[in-house]
């Protein structure tokens, strides 16, 4: 299983002057690969479920709670371990919290259909997990939620400081993590391959805070 997790901060030499760029409270986006071929069986169960859909944007599966199905239990527990590794690596929490998959489903995107941007309230770190992606054209998109700005200058070059939107290009057997309050979205696909994702929500349980500083909440 191949983890990384994205930190921006770099050493720059310019006109014969270096500097050091850092960025304050940065935004984690975790990326893993499962690294292995999907199942027979795991295929025809996502292709089977294309019949039984709901529509918005794009369709998306009847059932929410997808990866509770035997046939994706090899698939959850690849994202049950990189959920622990997310809380245990990023989070780092001192008392023993779980981080646990609360809802789930599978999005089928078509050519022409896109995903408006959106946020997932009610939970902690928001996962998609790509069954089926073209590494050419598919990509997922983060926007930062910036009010009105009285000043700002037209941007020549655009870099992690000065962007509005970051995106990354998502291939199959990936899986990104990120916290669900990030605003994301999906453009228009272009290719004629059917897109699929598996989505997810998580949230806590254990313990919170502490019981001396008057925070504690038992989940």
């Amino acid at each position: 299983m191949l983890m990384k997790i994205l930190t921006f901060g770099m050493l720059i030499q310019h006109c014969g002057m270096k500097y050091n760029t850092h960025s304050l409270f940065p935004t984690p986006v975790y990326i893993s690969e499962i690294n292995r071929p999907f199942t027979k069986k795991e295929l025809s169960f996502v292709d089977n479920q294309k019949n039984k859909t709901n529509k918005n944007f794009n369709s998306f599966t009847k059932d929410t709670y997808i990866l509770d199905k035997p046939e994706l239990k090899s698939i959850k527990s690849f994202i049950d371990k990189n959920c622990k590794n997310y809380l245990d690596k990023i989070i780092s929490p001192k008392h023993k919290v779980e981080l646990y998959v609360t809802q789930s489903w599978i999005n089928y995107m078509e050519q022409g259909e896109h995903h408006h941007p959106h946020a997932h309230p009610n939970s902690i770190i928001s996962g998609v997990f790509y069954l089926n992606a073209d590494d050419k054209n598919d990509s997922i998109k983060f926007t930062y939620p910036k009010e009105y700005q009285q000043i700002k200058p037209e941007i020549d070059k655009y870099n992690i400081w000065n962007s509005d939107t970051w995106w990354f290009p998502v291939k199959t057997g990936q899986l990104i993590m990120f916290p669900s309050s990030v605003v994301h979205r999906v453009d228009t696909k272009k290719s004629q391959d059917t897109r699929i994702s598996l989505a997810f929500n998580t949230f806590y349980k254990g313990i919170l805070g502490s019981d001396n500083t008057l925070s504690e909440l038992k989940l």
